[in-house]
């Protein structure tokens, strides 16, 4: 009896794109190739959970900008939720650009700028770019990513007061589970930052703690300095990023101290991403500048998005901010900033 060639079974594929008139023209170019069988649409995050659930697709398409969560908060989630190819579409967007390599970082299998011009050989390269993430032949950045340490020997610290906690909550939610260790800086009396720490561990996929002194750091840990007698510091040794506590000083006007805990990454700022978040006052200020002179990352809180516009003001006044982002996307943009080449090196 002659063997034949099955025909390979289609590719299931969900749209998911705010735009109605996006969302049929996907349809409508998916639907004419052999290779994929559109089994459902979504406007919104919430709508794509209920889709993806019900049809079990194997790729997915997935806008960048998206009512509710955008395309790399809900990217995340999906990640820990149902790991699955997923191709990044935008307006404006390059398969080298900082968001694409976030993107992948996240788990994206690939990104895929949205054509101006629909010509036949675009939608087919579309087609392909799906097809091809869909049989896994597109290799996810994330995993090489993994393997070659991405985040080695880079850290994120956060400072805030007033209105910080609901900022933190917001920031923390961006962060991938392998986003660099985390360590903050929130004014607030122990007794609140006990039930904050709790809160944070129940509603988080990271594990949340307090820091304290010697602990060593990992790529996925988020630690609250305690405010207690002592400050919290970060320092580089041993091949690792650990918490160093120095005792108060009576120079000192707060505990914990963002700008103590900031000036003490300085010898290593290279590979050091600062966020300061909405407050009173301005600590935090000279120790973002000190980073920010040493080649750190910084970037400060936008006031349209600050409860008080005090820390994140005192540092854009000094110029210790390199830019402000609205507090929905300023932990994609400090990951983007983390991923892009070295300023300096760990020594």
């Amino acid at each position: 009896m002659d063997c034949q060639t099955l025909p390979q079974k289609a590719f299931k594929t969900v749209v998911v794109d705010d735009s109605i008139t996006m969302r049929r023209w996907l349809g409508s170019v998916i639907a004419k190739d052999r290779r994929l069988d559109l089994v459902g649409t979504a406007a919104s995050d919430q709508v794509a959970l209920e889709v993806i659930k019900a049809s079990n697709p194997d790729v997915l398409t997935l806008d960048v900008e998206m009512p509710g969560r955008n395309g790399l908060e809900f990217l995340a989630h999906l990640m820990r939720l149902r790991p699955m190819p997923v191709v990044m579409l935008a307006t404006s967007i390059s398969s080298d650009s900082a968001y694409a390599r976030l993107a992948m970082e996240i788990g994206a299998a690939c990104c895929f700028p949205k054509p101006n011009i629909p010509t036949p050989d675009t939608m087919h390269a579309l087609c392909d770019t799906i097809v091809s993430a869909a049989s896994g032949l597109t290799t996810s950045v994330r995993k090489a990513a993994q393997s070659k340490d991405s985040y080695y020997g880079k850290i994120l610290l956060i400072g805030a007061s007033t209105g910080g906690v609901a900022a933190i909550e917001t920031v923390l939610k961006q962060m991938p589970d392998d986003a660099p260790p985390i360590v903050i800086a929130q004014h607030m009396p122990q007794s609140f930052l006990d039930s904050f720490v709790k809160r944070l561990d129940r509603q988080l996929s990271q594990s949340v703690g307090f820091s304290r002194d010697g602990l060593r750091l990992s790529v996925g840990d988020v630690y609250i300095a305690p405010s207690l007698d002592s400050l919290t510091c970060v320092t580089w040794h041993s091949n690792a990023w650990h918490i160093q506590d120095v005792p108060k000083r009576f120079d000192h006007q707060y505990c914990p101290s963002v700008d103590v805990l900031f000036a003490s990454a300085t010898p290593w700022a290279g590979q050091v991403g600062a966020l300061l978040l909405t407050g009173l006052g301005n600590d935090g200020a000279k120790g973002m500048l000190c980073l920010r002179q040493n080649g750190g990352r910084t970037i400060g809180q936008s006031e349209a998005t600050c409860v008080v516009y005090g820390m994140p003001g005192a540092a854009l006044a000094m110029n210790a901010t390199q830019e402000e982002a609205d507090i929905d996307r300023i932990g994609e943009v400090i990951l983007s900033r983390l991923l892009e080449p070295k300023h300096g090196a760990v020594r």
